[in-house]
């Protein structure tokens, strides 16, 4: 029965992805380190990968392809040849014809491409590179060799030969390894074997033999491919001419071993590659040996992976209902005592609820290595095509982003590295005039802010010349010379991402025509993304990305507009503010308003979005939100803002499409469905970039030191704990008291199966007794990896507040030692003491409450 392979495709094209991404990067770096024997084997294994799974899947050309790569890394790895910038361009070249072999397969148009020349050019890469003392059977006239089927043992020496070779070289002989493969039709390959081992062993002392010798014997687990290392005073074509003397053999490779290549085939390497599954270390004489770990990973269909998020949607629109059932069945029911039994389980629902989102929210998250990891490439043939010398840096490839949003931001990515390229870093003789190192730097970084991923590109080059931005504008219509008089440094910057803007002087095959930052802002605002610049003349340029980390469950601001309620996606509200009647002017028949001296356009989407704007006519000041999309601005005048909170975006459907300021919709927890305002078309139809120097920089905002507190009461002052310590906040459940337990812990509690420790923290600080409520909470805090519930009067709120305004061991007449005190933050009214939670519990009680939860 024949076998249908068409039901491996796909993990047999994922395969080819990986193999490409690694000769890829391996050839890269061998081009800086052209003799690294690990990189080499590396890309030498990678083509035999690709080898052998196109050969599987009967992909001629491809096996073909990567068979002639995998016999120049052969000849590479065993001296024959050395490389240079022609071999790595002919590899750079192979590459790209197996990128579009896998593009063909997939468009089943393999039968179109020509592999030919590129053969040609690596059989000549091969064979006109050959260092003397090295023979194979295509040399010799008559004997035929059918190298795409040839398959060479590995050989590995032991201490012991590898002695024995040092010591012939020392006594003047040769030392030669001798690769044989025997015809697949041959008829007992245990004797042929034989027979080229005794002629051999005339003609010096056999050292080693690959396969073993037992496996050459025995007839039924030899192949037919095999190698011999022999000591000997005779010279490589009298060996050949004894091996080729037997019949039936397809191909005779020799290798001359020397003291350079010695080492590739030493005990515990293979080619030069140390492959040990444990790291040995020496400490005082002794050795310790700790097992490398490994991961086992399993390849999920993504239909599938969808499938399941679209269900953990529906969990939290399930659980949102929940709240909202509760709370109103706790206001008609309040003495009922079953009502707190209601809460502690929509509580732990809530938990595991937020627990399996975050986790098949991973399955969908992947490192941003994979993508990054195509621009190495890139870099380095554009920085050649410019006769640029460039340092390309990547950090942060392990951070995680959502699968469907590395494809996407690719495209941005690529112009802004090439803009960096070709309009950024200066030649190496004018970085020189101007004092600079000939080799440019160019960076690429990633990482997590909140809920959000940053990618920078920045350069150490020329810097964008506002004064040429003005000039093109002006000069292509784009802007009026009175407008751009008025514009800040920061606003000219801005145009560069107006279509048909360049500061280049001359049109290139890379940039210049002023079309590839009007594609970077598109597509970042596609994605509800931003995109800042920061730049200086002669000192470099640094663009900066910020998107959310997925687009299928989104943090959104719900507000009211008219009776309706709308939700606007969070990572677009740069703030919300209210303003007076005095301060709304209209201007053009636009209303604009006056924010800090500044001028920012307003839009009314009542009419638009037919609802009443009855509520706000008579009011004194009104709700704006302020948008941003990339440099865009706007204000949305609404009624009144209702909250944040977690949204599953849904899509309206083929039937309905997708109206005007609308970009979807979610289901909320009463019920009802909420619409989700497009923030792309608000600010594209009426944003100005006019507020972007009075809203915060995102330099400012990393550099502001925000603290995010759980506040909670004991008696009549309020506390804080630093969020990232709170693990879980839950109603009072059974505590079981412990007999001579540590001051102040007052039993042990089951969470989710496993036992936590309590402490009152009413005892803890000496505050009189009082007894539990229907506010009285458990707050589940992490010290030093251990999990504590420290039993608090009533848990307030989740705030943010600024580090620097906090006063610091404050002489203030508390109830707790001041040793305990991190810090006060007078909010208005309220004042909040910072705890130390880790100085609270302290060294020596944890390790007694661990002790204790080990019982």
């Amino acid at each position: 029965m024949d076998l249908d392979l068409s039901v491996y495709l796909g993990a047999f094209l994922d395969e080819v992805d990986e193999q490409l991404e690694i000769l890829e990067k391996e050839v890269l770096n061998l081009e800086k380190d052209p003799k690294n024997v690990k990189t080499i084997q590396s890309i030498f294994r990678a083509a035999h990968t690709l080898k052998g799974s196109s050969a599987a899947m009967g992909i001629e050309k491809m096996k073909e392809l990567t068979h002639k790569i995998e016999n120049v890394f052969d000849s590479i790895r065993n001296q024959q040849l050395h490389v240079d910038a022609a071999i790595i361009n002919v590899i750079f070249e192979s590459i790209d014809l197996i990128k579009r072999l896998k593009e063909a397969i997939i468009d089943g148009a393999i039968d179109s491409i020509d592999i030919s020349d590129l053969i040609a050019k690596l059989e000549w890469t091969k064979n006109n590179k050959l260092e003397d003392g090295n023979y194979s059977v295509n040399e010799i006239e008559g004997v035929k060799n059918d190298s795409d089927d040839t398959f060479f043992p590995e050989v590995i020496l032991d201490e012991y030969q590898k002695d024995i070779v040092e010591k012939a070289f020392e006594l003047g002989m040769n030392a030669i390894v001798v690769y044989v493969v025997l015809n697949d039709k041959s008829l007992l390959k245990s004797v042929r074997a034989f027979l080229i081992h005794n002629n051999l062993k005339e003609l010096g002392e056999i050292i080693a033999s690959f396969p073993a010798s037992e496996v050459i014997e025995d007839e039924e687990k030899f192949e037919g491919s095999l190698a011999f290392i022999i000591v000997t005073n005779v010279k490589n074509k009298e060996v050949f001419n004894v091996v080729n003397s037997i019949s039936d053999i397809k191909a005779i490779h020799l290798t001359l071993l020397t003291s350079s290549n010695l080492a590739s085939y030493c005990v515990g390497k293979k080619m030069g590659i140390v492959e040990q599954s444990s790291l040995e270390t020496e400490e005082n004489g002794k050795k310790s040996t700790s097992q490398v770990k490994v991961n086992p990973t399993v390849r999920i269909d993504v239909e599938r992976l969808e499938e399941l998020m679209n269900l953990v949607g529906e969990l939290v629109i399930s659980q949102t209902r929940l709240t909202d059932v509760r709370g109103r069945l706790a206001e008609r029911y309040s003495s009922d005592p079953d009502i707190e039994g209601f809460q502690e389980v929509e509580n732990n629902f809530g938990q595991i609820i937020s627990e399996l989102q975050e986790r098949i929210m991973k399955t969908r998250m992947l490192p941003i290595e994979q993508l990054f990891n195509r621009f190495p490439r890139m870099v380095r043939d554009l920085a050649q095509k410019s006769s640029k010398e460039v340092n390309f840096i990547i950090e942060g490839k392990e951070t995680e982003l959502d699968r469907n949003l590395i494809e996407e931001i690719a495209d941005p990515i690529i112009h802004l590295l090439r803009n960096s390229l070709d309009h950024g870093i200066e030649p190496p003789e004018e970085r020189e005039g101007l004092g600079k190192n000939r080799q440019g730097t160019v960076m690429l970084k990633a990482a997590h802010e909140e809920n959000h991923i940053v990618v920078t590109i920045s350069d150490d080059g020329k810097g964008i010349d506002t004064e040429k931005i003005k000039q093109s504008a002006i000069k292509k219509h784009l802007i009026k010379e009175d407008e751009v008089e008025q514009m800040t440094e920061k606003d000219l910057v801005f145009l560069i991402f107006k279509s048909g803007v360049s500061t280049a002087q001359t049109i290139t095959d890379i940039s210049g025509r002023g079309v590839g930052m009007d594609i970077v802002r598109s597509h970042i605002e596609k994605l509800n993304g931003m995109i800042d610049i920061q730049t200086k003349v002669g000192e470099g340029t640094t663009f900066t990305i910020k998107l959310p980390l997925t687009l299928a469950i989104i943090r959104s601001l719900l507000v009211q507009i008219g009776e309706k309620q709308f939700a606007i996606p969070l990572v677009n509200v740069q703030e919300i503010i209210r303003l007076s009647k005095e301060e709304i002017k209209t201007i053009q028949n636009q209303e604009v308003g006056i924010v800090r001296d500044r001028v920012l356009p307003l839009v009314r989407l009542h009419k638009r979005l037919d609802v009443s704007e009855d509520n706000i006519l008579n009011k004194k000041r009104i709700f704006v939100v302020v948008l941003g999309l990339a440099e865009k601005r706007v204000g949305v005048i609404i009624d009144k803002t209702l909250g944040n909170q977690e949204i599953v975006i849904k899509s309206l459907g083929k039937y309905i499409g997708t109206p005007k300021y609308i970009a979807g919709a979610t289901i909320m927890g009463d019920g009802n469905v909420t619409l989700i305002l497009d923030v792309g078309s608000i600010v594209n139809e009426e944003g100005t970039q006019d507020v972007t120097n009075n809203l915060p920089s995102n330099e400012t905002r990393r550099n502001e030191k925000i603290l995010q507190l759980t506040t909670f009461r004991l008696e009549d002052e309020e506390y804080g704990i630093v969020i990232d310590k709170v693990k879980d906040i839950i109603t009072v459940p059974t505590i079981t008291p412990v007999i001579n337990s540590p001051f102040s812990i007052i039993g042990m509690m089951n969470l989710r199966g496993k036992l936590i420790p309590v402490m009152d923290l009413r005892e803890r600080f000496g505050i009189c007794q009082q007894q539990l409520t229907r506010k009285s909470r458990v707050m589940v805090v992490q010290v030093q990896n251990e999990l504590i519930g420290l039993l608090v009067d009533q848990v307030t709120q989740v705030l943010k507040v600024n580090e620097e305004l906090m006063e610091h061991a404050p002489r203030y007449e508390s109830q707790i030692e001041e040793a305990y005190i991190q810090g006060i933050c007078h909010l208005e009214e309220r004042l909040i003491i910072l705890l130390n939670i880790d100085r609270v519990i302290g060294i020596e009680r944890l390790l007694q409450l661990k002790q204790l939860a080990d019982q």
